[in-house]
């Protein structure tokens, strides 16, 4: 009778510590876009208090992307070193320094707080997966559909009252901190998780390394295809659109349509993929899906909100696809950390780069055709490495 009241007990204070580490888990990653897409709003603001150009304006909304890939490495190695429970709190810390580092007058404090943010947030893109693998391998597909929503609603909640509040008393520098403060309740919740310890289970010898994989390559491919593809179009459809002669309010209305329909892919497509033995097809169909919305607005631009609408689910269904790719593939979760940070390495690197080629082959070509042209093959690549990552192959 003794044994079964204990057994109970332990029963019951597992679940009670599962729920806590997800309740933090999904914490954790409503903050790894909010403070990047709460400056977009307030950067006309920021120009006229710092003095700022257009092109540092523009390294601000760059320097987050070249962060999640540059230092994705690094994020892994200090996981590595000081466990990821340990590394994901000193993230959310390095959100509050760099949120209340941008507040300080001067440009250069503007550059120093970005660079804080960016990478306390590669912190998190790379480690989450990990917890996820490691804490919730029954549930990792619904565990990483509620982070990937808690991602991209962080962002949109951001974004949505960032403007509001700065028009208040508390300016945009108080704007900021408002936003940075999340992660203050994020760190709050997730610093009694430094109690627990997890072993972890060696990869086997003689299985295929993360870097000779050509799974990990593939899963690469489509993280940086994907990234290009959303970073790109994230910057330039309101421009393409306007010259297209679409008012600037019905630009916006694309825009927020763009973003606001990924929510439901981004959480819709990690559940599916979990329950598939093989997401080849699955893969297929995101690369398509966004070929599709692209080559709608090269051809018949008149229906914007449609292809907006087409590739907003795209675009969730593209980050959803490949951060449950990460943790479906990896073997446990040493080998999910390692996979996170190669792939989210050259993804975001390639990312980075979006905006900077599709502007560069508009200026090329004096039009947004071949633009396009060309994210339209980025996502047929997409689609192709979706089908070799999909196959059921473990790193």
């Amino acid at each position: 009778m003794a044994d079964k009241r204990l057994s109970m007990l332990l029963d019951r204070s597992r679940h009670t510590a599962g729920t806590t580490t997800l309740i933090g888990v999904v914490l954790l990653a409503l903050n790894l876009r909010a403070a990047i897409a709460a400056l977009s709003p307030l950067l006309p603001d920021v120009q006229a208090d710092l003095g700022l150009s257009n092109v540092t304006a523009g390294l601000l909304t760059t320097l987050p992307v070249l962060c999640f890939g540059l230092f994705a490495p690094v994020a892994t190695l200090l996981g590595r070193w000081i466990g990821g429970r340990p590394a994901l709190l000193a993230a959310m810390v390095g959100i509050v320094l760099g949120s209340a580092v941008r507040t300080v007058p001067g440009m250069w404090w503007m550059l120093v707080g970005t660079v804080l943010i960016g990478i306390a947030i590669t912190i998190g893109n790379v480690l989450v997966p990990a917890v996820v693998k490691q804490d919730f391998a029954l549930r990792q597909g619904t565990v990483t559909a509620l982070t990937t929503a808690a991602l991209t609603g962080g962002a949109a909640l951001a974004a949505g009252v960032a403007a509001p509040l700065a028009q208040t008393a508390l300016g945009w520098q108080g704007a900021q901190l408002m936003v940075g403060g999340l992660a203050v309740v994020a760190a709050v919740v997730w610093a009694p998780q430094l109690r627990h310890r997890h072993t972890t289970v060696a990869v086997p010898a003689g299985g295929p390394s993360v870097l000779t994989s050509p799974v990990t390559w593939a899963l690469a491919t489509i993280m940086g295809t994907q990234s290009l593809v959303y970073y790109a179009l994230l910057a330039w459809l309101p421009a393409l659109l306007r010259d297209g002669g679409v008012s600037a309010a019905d630009a916006g209305l694309a825009l927020g349509l763009f973003n606001l329909l990924g929510i439901a892919t981004a959480v819709a497509t990690p559940v599916l993929a979990a329950r598939l033995i093989d997401q080849r097809r699955l893969g297929v169909a995101v690369g398509a899906v966004w070929a599709a919305g692209l080559a709608g607005l090269l051809v018949a631009p008149a229906w914007y909100l449609l292809w907006a609408a087409v590739t907003g689910l795209a675009q969730g269904a593209g980050i959803g696809l490949a951060l449950a790719l990460i943790v479906l593939r990896a073997r446990n979760s040493q080998s999910a950390r390692r996979l996170s940070g190669t792939v989210q390495f050259i993804g975001y690197l390639m990312g980075a780069a979006g905006p900077l080629l599709f502007g560069m082959l508009y200026d090329a070509s004096a039009g947004w055709s071949v633009p396009l042209a060309a994210l339209v093959l980025a996502s047929v690549t997409m689609a192709a490495a979706g089908y070799r990552a999909g196959r059921d192959r473990p790193v």
